[in-house]
């Protein structure tokens, strides 16, 4: 193996001086491997000289040179650390590297690649790509087209073995435009497959607390896998109870920001003034009773994270309007404040209302809405997809077990049925009230039809005449008729007071109260 000599010349700039080096050199009949010319350096590369006195020979020559200051020794010439150093990236790379010439010829097979084909790279380097993949692949047809490539898949074999990866290329150029050589990545497909089941295993934790393989469930959930990415705003429509905020949640941590704040604040559960302040935050002193160093908003805690503003058609036209000059401005001002602050913060907006109708009627900011409206998405009913109740009542039960305690293991056949001929206008939220009360009744390890405290079928529905308002049945009739039967079938399975109440979630007090106002006796 053959060993040199790597010399770094420090001169002044001159012309001629590059020549003189070379002269030098000559005279001393020896042979240059390679040469790097820089301002005020030349660098050579010769073969390496036999004695040592031989080596400062050649230095003190070189330094006779006009304008030479000093000759060192080093170990490696520029060009051959960057190559030295671009060869280890693309051997640490997870990826197979392939480069071909103009005449078909590898110039660059990387480790990932001696594993893919179970070569050398020695043993291919500097022999034509076609021994290597026995037919006109696509990276050959690159070099012929100069058109790229993208996640091809490709099967082949040799005498010995399969071959079978992803692969994506792209032409080199020369500055004429014409393709002068070809260079491709390439995946072992196994490999590829465990990446794609990784991806999809992430997304399946974050979705993890929506339950459902429904086709509605499982479009609702690519949309938001989909749109995760971006920064644009997202309003997700849908009934009460559907768990918009378990989407919203799930397009935060698919995102960018998922390692910043995920806040959120329902609009309608606090008035104007609190809403403002909770939103903006304020200046110290701005009003009485306020904390004394003044309070940072949700806004400005949600800084390049994510803010999610549920009921967002309960907000009153004034803080509409503030909501506005925020997602127009990036700026916030603290109540109190004449300061602006800049902010970077998504916005995911819920509501359960017709905003379209409140447009009409004036109660719903028409230019707020299309800022807010930009990526809708529209959460299913339960209803809309009643094939998942057998897997949300599995979900809760071994949800709540742990809660309560309990060690119930499903459901019968029954129980399930009657669940499913139900409407569920509370949506999901009601079908975890329902699954948490019959668990409370249930003494086996299965919940039963008897244990459900609902009246699907008797309770009327009572139908509104657009003319007419004359009902056959009152609202508070309904509703003592469902206490009622509750209260009943709790005291009929606990046969006490105290036990029926924990089960309702009500007090001792409630339950007593409630068997004397409907002449109840269970003593």
């Amino acid at each position: 193996m053959k060993t040199y000599l790597r010399l770094e010349i420090t001169s002044q700039d001159r012309i001629g001086m590059v020549l003189d080096i070379l002269k030098k050199l000559y005279e001393n009949n020896i042979s240059i491997h390679s040469l790097e010319v820089f301002p005020n350096k030349v660098s050579i590369k010769v073969e390496n000289l036999q004695k040592n006195e031989n080596k400062l020979n050649i230095i003190n020559n070189l330094l006779t040179i006009k304008g030479v200051l000093k000759v060192n020794e080093v170990d490696l010439l520029s060009y051959e650390k960057n190559e030295r150093r671009l060869r280890a990236i693309i051997d640490a790379v997870q990826d197979g590297i392939l480069a071909i010439n103009y005449n078909e010829e590898v110039e660059l097979f990387n480790n990932y690649c001696e594993k893919i084909f179970h070569l050398k790279k020695e043993n291919i380097v500097g022999k034509n790509i076609k021994e290597l993949l026995g037919f006109d692949g696509p990276i050959i047809n690159l070099l012929k087209t100069g058109k790229n490539y993208d996640n091809i898949e490709v099967l082949t074999k040799n005498d010995k073995n399969n071959f079978h990866y992803i692969t994506s290329g792209r032409s080199v150029k020369d500055d004429k435009g014409q393709t002068i050589a070809a260079v491709a990545s390439l995946k072992d497909i196994n490999e590829a497959i465990e990446m794609s089941n990784v991806i999809a295993s992430k997304e399946d934790f974050v979705f993890k607390d929506i339950i459902g393989n429904s086709s509605s469930i499982i479009k609702t959930k690519k949309i938001c896998s989909s749109v995760a990415k971006s920064n644009s705003t997202i309003l997700l429509r849908g009934e009460s109870g559907t768990g918009k905020e378990l989407f919203a949640k799930a397009i935060h941590r698919l995102s960018s920001r998922s390692d910043k704040n995920f806040l959120a604040l329902n609009c309608a559960a606090l008035p104007d003034n609190l809403i403002e302040s909770e939103l903006f935050g304020y200046a110290k002193g701005s009003f009485t009773g306020a904390i004394a160093n003044g309070k940072e908003g949700l806004f400005k805690a949600a800084h390049n994270g994510t803010l999610f503003l549920d009921e967002i058609g309960e907000l009153s036209l004034p803080l509409q309007a503030k909501l506005l000059r925020v997602l127009q401005e990036g700026t916030i001002r603290k109540i109190g404040s004449t300061v602006e602050e800049k902010i970077d913060v998504r916005i995911i907006a819920a509501t359960n209302r017709n905003l379209e109708n409140m447009i009409g009627k004036c109660l719903f900011r028409e230019d707020l809405y299309y800022r807010l409206n930009v990526i809708p998405i529209y959460i299913p009913s339960l209803r809309d997809r009643i094939e998942d109740i057998p897997m949300l009542v599995n979900f809760f039960i071994k949800k709540l077990n742990k809660q309560m305690g309990k060690n119930i293991k499903g459901a019968e056949i029954e129980f399930i049925e009657s669940l499913v001929k139900f409407h569920w206008p509370g949506n999901i939220r009601e079908l975890k009230n329902v699954v948490e009360r019959s668990m409370n009744l249930c003494h086996g390890n299965l919940l039963k039809e008897e244990n459900l405290i609902m009246d699907f079928e008797k309770i009327p529905i009572c139908k509104i005449d657009s003319q007419n308002y004359n009902f056959d049945f009152k609202l508070k009739e309904i509703v003592e008729a469902a206490e009622k039967k509750a209260i009943t079938s709790a005291m009929e399975n606990y046969k006490s007071c105290r036990k029926a109440a924990k089960a309702l979630g009500v007090s001792h007090t409630t339950i007593i109260n409630k068997l004397n106002k409907y002449g109840l006796n269970f003593h």
